[in-house]
């Protein structure tokens, strides 16, 4: 069993790199409105201030989103709004030319066949199809100079790249990808941890997996590659589990064990070609929609439930002394220590290196308490925790501090669940598996749906859990 409880984390992130993704994502939306604007600029300036002459400002808008439609399309479908095309002025250029040039003929061949194109003027097509040209070049120019300046020693949109392998090819790839000017920035060599080669470089590493572990909790690097071109089929595999519970993207560089993971994505890293493993959870948008998704959701759930918490209070405050809330802490996200809220439902309030889980009939759980618990009341208060950030509203079940070391040490890939927030509900609780986990299996299927909702998250997937949680909550099932 890979020893993933050995990758601590001080809870300190350094910097919250920049997706990519995002800043291409705003250049198409940039490239979009100037076609449109344009447009409609050109057959002003004709009209108004050449011919002086009124114009039918909705026609030429509507060309406008045509041809804007267009010709981003075919730079989204063609990966011009890549982070490595942006960065490269020659084949922007080049690319946006030849693509404009089809719209153009393509607007042409479909103004004809509807007998349209008599509504449009010839000399504002020629003039607004040299506008877009130069307008969206001169944009992407300056795209260009933005990210490179952005991207230099570890910049907003550097790629923070850590090599695995104190190797020949490990010690070349990482000279070669650092040097070339396309805002990679390595990290460092670190040793993976396997019988010395006879190419030894490890004068050259930085540290072991624990190092580069730490480095990667504490938000220094987004890629890990693996450059190890000697090493058994189970030395690979151990080690790519290993690095797996990491909330970065994970990739292996040009060697034999490309054949052991048939399902990797081939990609380009410095112009190199790696195999694709695992990619950083919520990359792009999905972080931000998901981040709106929790603070928007969260206030409403908290305002609409704020009654019910009154009536709770109080009934806690009745049955007889002691707190009314419970905290204790756990790992959140890349395995930082937080402390949770929820309504004190047993006699006890246990926090430490011993916590003994709640089982069915537990003389522990107060009478209130037991209704809270049978119908996940004693969790609203986590609504709290969602606002703060420290959890999701949809996300793995945060477990007590104890049992997050034991389960780590018993079962494979644990440690994947904290890539995300913990949640307040999660797939393996809308699937049945809540509630006292006394069985090793019962744990290991629990954390199988844990790291499915990591692997495949999508905004409808969370909207679909939530309304899952409901039928759940109405009809309790495994509630201690």
């Amino acid at each position: 069993m890979d020893n993933t409880d050995s990758f601590s984390s001080d809870g300190v992130r350094h910097r919250s790199p920049m997706a990519r993704a995002l800043f291409g994502d705003v250049v198409q939306f940039v490239d979009f409105m100037l076609v449109v604007f344009t447009s409609i600029g050109v057959a002003y300036f004709y009209h108004v201030y050449a011919l002086q002459l009124e114009f039918d400002y909705q026609i030429y808008t509507a060309a406008g989103i045509v041809g804007a439609t267009g010709l981003t399309a075919l730079l989204r479908r063609d990966g011009y709004y890549d982070y490595e095309q942006l960065v490269s002025k020659t084949r922007s250029l080049r690319a946006i030319l030849s693509r404009w040039s089809l719209v153009v003929l393509s607007l042409l061949a479909f103004g004809f066949a509807l007998k349209i194109s008599e509504s449009f003027s010839r000399v504002w097509l020629f003039a607004w199809s040299g506008t877009v040209i130069g307008t969206i070049c001169a944009s992407r120019i300056v795209s260009s100079i933005c990210l490179r300046v952005m991207s230099r020693d570890g910049g907003a949109f550097a790629r923070r790249v850590a090599v695995v392998g104190a190797n020949e090819l490990g010690v070349k790839f990482a000279e070669q990808t650092g040097q070339l000017d396309n805002g990679i920035s390595i990290v460092g060599v670190f040793d993976a941890g396997l019988e010395k080669a006879v190419d030894d470089h490890s004068d050259k590493t930085m540290g072991d997996l624990n190092a580069l572990a730490i480095a990667a909790r504490n938000g220094e690097i987004d890629d890990i590659i693996i450059a190890v071109p000697r090493c058994s089929a189970d030395d690979m595999a151990r080690l790519v589990r290993r690095l797996s519970t990491l909330p970065v993207s994970i990739a292996i560089s040009a060697n034999v064990h490309w054949l052991d993971h048939m399902g990797g994505e081939i990609t380009n890293v410095g112009g190199a070609s790696v195999l694709s493993l695992y990619r950083r959870p919520l990359e792009g948008w999905g972080g931000v929609w998901k981040t709106i998704e929790d603070f928007v959701l969260g206030i409403i759930f908290l305002l609409a439930a704020l009654p019910i918490l009154l009536m709770i209070m109080v009934a806690i405050r009745l049955e007889g002394r002691g707190p009314i809330f419970f905290v204790q802490q756990r790992h959140g996200f890349n395995n930082a220590v937080f402390k949770i809220y929820k309504f004190r439902t047993m006699t006890v309030a246990e926090d430490g290196d011993v916590v003994t889980q709640a089982q069915i009939n537990d003389p522990r759980i107060t009478r209130v308490g037991r209704i809270l618990r049978r119908y996940s009341l004693d969790e609203l208060p986590q609504l709290l925790n969602v606002i703060k950030g420290d959890m999701s509203l949809v996300g793995p079940r945060p477990h007590a501090m104890a049992h997050n070391h034991q389960y780590a040490e018993m079962i494979e890939n644990y440690s994947g669940r904290h890539k995300v927030k913990p949640g307040i509900t999660g797939w393996a609780q809308v699937n049945g598996y809540r509630g006292e986990t006394s069985e090793n299996e019962q744990m290991a299927e629990r954390v199988r749906h844990d790291l499915a909702y990591v692997d495949n998250w999508s905004l409808w997937f969370d909207f679909k859990i939530l309304l899952m949680t409901v039928r759940a909550v109405v009809f309790p099932k495994n509630a201690v």
